[in-house]
């Protein structure tokens, strides 16, 4: 919970305006009424995930597919344009800032699932390991000033970085 809210209600929040479908990867989230992607591989990391949704994507004829982590709270605000903008013909584009590639914030077409699943079945459960199957480009967010040290993908993964972000929320708040 973020300011009385949970993680993944501030990512669905920011993410709504911008797509025309929204689903959830993995288990249910208690008070959010969206599709739920079940993993075709439990417990098997970032990458089934991916093959899972790009799976149902392809079902549902879908031609992209935009994923964030459910701790990055601050994304931006324009984060799909952004790596729409930077695909282009690559398979992904995946967000960066300051030289730090964040790979769970990514676009990918679907058509690229064949060899998300050649990386899953060689072994690889990394996103950062499956670039080697796929061509990738980066959309950087530099210019975005969000989140705990002015970094839209600030992720949450332990008490004291929530108590960083509440701070920045709390500070941000006093400043409007």
């Amino acid at each position: 919970m973020l300011n009385g809210m949970p993680l993944v209600q501030w990512v669905v929040d920011r993410v709504r305006p911008q797509v025309d479908v929204l689903a959830v990867s993995g288990g249910n989230r208690a008070g959010l009424s969206l599709p739920i992607i079940a993993d075709q591989v439990r417990n098997a990391g970032p990458l089934s995930a991916l093959c899972s949704i790009l799976a149902w994507a392809e079902q549902k004829n879908l031609p992209l597919v935009t994923t964030f982590s459910c701790d990055t709270p601050f994304i931006p605000h324009d984060i799909v344009d952004g790596l729409r903008r930077a695909l282009q013909d690559r398979d992904c584009a995946i967000a960066s800032r300051a030289g730090a590639t964040h790979p769970t914030c990514a676009l990918w077409k679907t058509k690229a699932r064949e060899k998300i699943e050649t990386a899953f079945a060689a072994g690889v459960r990394s996103l950062r390991d499956a670039m080697d199957y796929v061509s990738s480009c980066q959309a950087d967010f530099a210019a975005v000033r969000d989140g705990p040290g002015d970094d839209p993908f600030f992720n949450i993964n332990s008490p004291s970085d929530m108590v960083l972000a509440q701070a920045w929320l709390e500070r941000r708040r006093q400043a409007e």
